[in-house]
């Protein structure tokens, strides 16, 4: 087998054989939301993370049949001791020695680059899961995806819920816009993404500071994905203060879904039921923009009652389990030693 790095803006095929791998494998690993489009998977492996630097590997056997594929994330702001692995074996290659090869040469890279913990992710009780616990991952914290289902049965229900949530609003007036952020806003909404500072998160991650050029690289990804996506703000009247945000963003190439991107709230800010009043408000505005739109994907961590309580109110069902996963470098460095 041959583990060969690639850049993903430059060589399609290559992108592409791991992008038919990954759509193929989501059938099994990943069955209740619709598959990944290319242009959002092309978005991601050329973009990264808001402008996260990170590698991207293809593994092939010896007659050039791709196997496998990993990107790795080794983030240069905050988390500069951690190395973020998603890998992916194709089907046909699994149980056949190919994903201990992949996670012991994204762990060398990782040592390369200064890190000693390699972290990743899985739906719970899925082979991914089960491979994690065969090479001595350890389970971390556990989020939930949740999917609101659109339609009328939901805006019948949203008048209560409107009416209660601006009766908590007073002194708060909303902003709504699509794309990216205006220049004038940009400070503000930097410090909502912040705000996300104080979420439930493992001990080994630090949380991430924004400012205007992780803003853009964000967005420059979008803009590559050729995502439509839509931000609601609350604004307190009497200072001005962005108090409240929620993104979401729709794919045209997947009918039907929307995805929820943050939700945030800042600490002065919080009690006045924000976080509910901008999500209704996005629902008001995405039947309007997108009425095409009949289900929305948010995660949350189990542990984030606040916002689970807000997305309890809409709706929300869970579809899945998601667990953090971690593992020492120098542990997984071991998984490619010969036997």
């Amino acid at each position: 087998m041959r583990i060969e790095r690639f850049d993903p803006s430059a060589d399609e095929s290559r992108l592409r054989a791991c992008y038919q791998m990954v759509a193929e494998a989501e059938a099994v690993d990943d069955p209740n939301v619709p598959q990944t489009s290319f242009r959002r998977f092309r978005g991601w492996w050329i973009h990264g993370m808001a402008g996260v630097p990170q590698q991207t590997w293809l593994a092939t056997s010896d007659s050039g049949k791709p196997v496998g594929c990993y990107v790795l994330e080794l983030p240069e702001l905050e988390n500069r001791t951690n190395a973020f692995c998603y890998l992916l074996v194709a089907l046909a290659s699994r149980r056949q020695g190919v994903g201990t090869a992949l996670v012991a040469h994204a762990a060398e890279q990782a040592e390369l680059a200064g890190r000693a913990l390699l972290m990743s992710g899985a739906r719970v009780d899925t082979p991914g899961a089960a491979f994690a616990a065969a090479i001595g991952a350890r389970p971390g914290m556990r989020d939930a995806r949740r999917i609101l289902d659109v339609g009328p049965a939901l805006h019948a229900r949203l008048g209560g819920l409107r009416a209660d949530a601006a009766a908590h609003a007073v002194g708060y007036s909303l902003r709504r816009w699509s794309g990216p952020v205006a220049e004038e806003l940009t400070e503000q909404v930097c410090a909502l993404l912040t705000a996300m500072e104080d979420a439930p998160r493992e001990e080994a991650l630090e949380p991430e500071r924004w400012d205007l050029a992780r803003l853009r690289a964000a967005e420059a990804r979008g803009i590559a994905q050729g995502s439509r996506w839509y931000q609601v703000a609350a604004m307190h009247e009497e200072s001005g203060e962005m108090a409240a945000l929620t993104q979401v963003d729709v794919d045209p190439e997947v009918n039907g879904w929307a995805f929820q991107d943050i939700t945030a709230v800042t600490r002065p800010h919080r009690g006045h039921r924000l976080g509910l009043h901008v999500k209704i408000a996005m629902l008001d505005w995405l039947a309007e923009a997108e009425p095409q739109v009949r289900h929305i994907v948010t995660f949350n961590a189990v542990l984030n009652e606040h916002m689970v309580a807000v997305n309890a109110d809409l709706g929300h069902r869970i579809s899945d389990y998601f667990e953090t996963l971690e593992l020492d470098v120098a542990a997984a460095r071991k998984l490619g030693a010969p036997r």
